[in-house]
């Protein structure tokens, strides 16, 4: 008799504890999921003010990747967004990769070393302006600045081969074999983290 009491008692709790778990899978699934920190889509459509954007630790600036390789499976190219306040400037780097600038607002000057020389030289220094197009040497070293001290630039960026490696230089008289690889460059470093350096 202390038995059969027992068991009717056993599976109502079986019960209960079945329901709660079928409640709390149901509660779960109208919860927000947890936004990850290399969001993928590859959307058709995408609405820029929607997609991540980040300074990636760098004061006055504004990186928004439109069109990606890691994010969004693009091939051949890939698509950014930047924003620099008055004064910022990207560091002096180079990459073997095609690139092409269009200046949507502002005005600033492109810093044009040589790849020919022992180290990037004396820049020229070319103004930019809104509407402006222009595009950089394959493994030209250069920087963008926004030498205007009161209005933002923002340019539109189009890279060929993507993920880009980024040679960084100190200055402009550091030699091209000094140059420090960085790889994945910033916006890339949660969706292709960092290779192992291996023996």
């Amino acid at each position: 008799m202390a038995a059969a009491a027992r068991g009717p008692h056993l599976a109502g709790v079986g019960h209960a504890l079945l329901l709660l778990l079928l409640l709390l899978a149901a509660a779960t699934a109208f919860l927000p999921a947890a936004q990850s920190s290399c969001p993928r889509d590859n959307s058709l459509v995408r609405d820029i003010s929607r997609m991540h954007q980040s300074n990636y630790g760098r004061e006055g600036f504004s990186h928004i990747t439109v069109a990606g390789a890691l994010a969004h499976g693009m091939k051949e190219v890939e698509v950014w967004l930047q924003t620099f306040g008055p004064g910022k400037r990207t560091p002096i780097h180079r990459h073997s990769c095609e690139e092409v600038f269009i200046v949507l607002k502002g005005k600033g000057t492109l810093l044009l070393g040589s790849s020919s020389l022992r180290n990037p030289g004396q820049p020229q220094e070319i103004p930019v302006f809104q509407n402006s197009t222009f595009t950089i040497p394959v493994n030209d070293p250069h920087q963008i600045w926004n030498s205007d001290e009161h209005e933002d630039l923002q340019v539109l960026v189009t890279i060929s081969r993507p993920p880009i490696k980024i040679f960084i230089y100190d200055d402009w008289s550091m030699p091209h074999t000094a140059a420090k690889l960085k790889f994945p460059y910033y916006w890339d470093e949660d969706c292709l983290p960092a290779p192992k350096d291996e023996l």
